[in-house]
């Protein structure tokens, strides 16, 4: 049986089957595992690059890849867990520990990746310089990507605490809500499991995914003015830099959209703000885990879209790759990102 670990689930009724669909078994688990390769190598490997540079591009850069090193390394007791019917076979510690990895991991990429797009905007938009110095420049973009982190880590301690290991018999602890009032108890607890899920999808999704669309289409809107009457090579960035643009928009949304918008209705449907439906709660049941997964492939994809989008980096990474060296192509300040989004006309030296 699946056991839906993102809501109290005191709505369903006993009479529901939520069997679980069995090749979850056995895809999910290998989602995970692959993703765990590929992570590792990827974030790893844009953490390794970086030389001397501390602009507070390549820091958020390394901040996102930080991120998602941290979350993928658990990655195989998820799969673990996943393949064992749902158990978790470990230590209630290591279960804290990874689940507070798992939300820490969402709420720094994704304000990692808000704060990296403003700051490519301002400094496309002209509004201010690169931080091509040391001194101000280093400390400014330590105290930004510390107050990032600061912040995710503050946000992401309800999991920590209150996370646990326990038995669960499904067809003991689910009551029919026809025979059964909740308590006190249960509703508070049912009210409080809400808002922390309200709190999640309005922090770590919706707020940063609306600041996302209106950065890129501000930003889109700017290049194209700007290259619009360009000669052909400008306007070739200009296609280029809009595609990059739209990756990234889109990576973002379809990976985690569906993972919230399942948890949102699943809540909904616990506060009874939607009424109960047996097929529907058997579709988001069976659907959750995968939602879930595709969530997690965006920590394995950010580097590909991020770090190797660049073509001076990805000949660097063949050469590190055949040679078994690197010189370190991060070491110049705004290495790849500042030669990936330049606008060279609109940027003041």
């Amino acid at each position: 049986m699946l056991k839906r670990e993102y809501s109290t689930g005191y709505h369903c009724n006993i009479n529901c089957d939520y069997s679980e669909w069995r090749p979850t078994w056995v895809i999910i688990p290998s989602v995970y595992v692959l993703v765990f390769v590929l992570g590792s190598l990827g974030n790893g490997l844009v953490l390794w690059l970086p030389g001397s540079s501390r602009s507070l591009t390549d820091l958020l850069i390394a901040s996102l890849a930080a991120a998602d090193l941290a979350f993928v390394i658990t990655l195989p007791l998820w799969a673990a867990y996943t393949a064992l019917d749902y158990h978790w076979p470990f230590s209630k510690p290591l279960c804290q520990v990874s689940s507070y990895l798992v939300v820490l991991n969402m709420y720094a990429s994704v304000f990692s990746l808000t704060v990296l797009s403003i700051e490519r905007y301002w400094v496309i938009a002209g509004r201010r310089r690169s931080d091509r110095t040391q001194g101000s420049g280093v400390c400014r973009a330590a105290w930004v990507v510390g107050s990032v982190w600061l912040v995710a880590g503050v946000l992401a301690l309800p999991a920590l605490l209150l996370r646990t290991v326990r038995l669960v018999d499904v067809g003991e602890e689910y009551e029919d809500d026809e025979e059964e009032e909740h308590t006190p108890l249960i509703r508070a607890e049912l009210l409080w499991t809400a808002a922390l899920g309200l709190k999640s999808t309005l922090v770590g999704f919706l707020l940063p995914m609306v600041t996302l669309l209106i950065c890129y289409c501000s930003l889109g809107r700017l290049l194209s003015r700007h290259f619009g009457q360009g000669p052909r090579p400008d306007r070739r960035r200009q296609r280029h830099l809009l595609r990059v643009i739209a990756t990234l928009v889109l990576a973002f949304f379809l990976c985690w959209l569906p993972f919230h918008a399942n948890k949102t209705l699943s809540m909904l449907m616990d506060l009874k703000m939607l009424p109960y439906s047996c097929p529907f709660d058997q579709m988001l049941v069976a659907a959750h885990p995968y939602a879930t997964c595709l969530g997690y492939v965006n920590s394995c994809l950010n580097p590909l879209l991020y770090a190797c989008c660049d073509v001076a980096f990805r000949k660097r990474c063949r050469a590190l790759l055949q040679r078994g060296e690197c010189r370190g192509y991060w070491g110049r300040p705004e290495a790849a990102t500042e030669q990936h989004f330049q606008a060279s006309k609109m940027e003041s030296d």
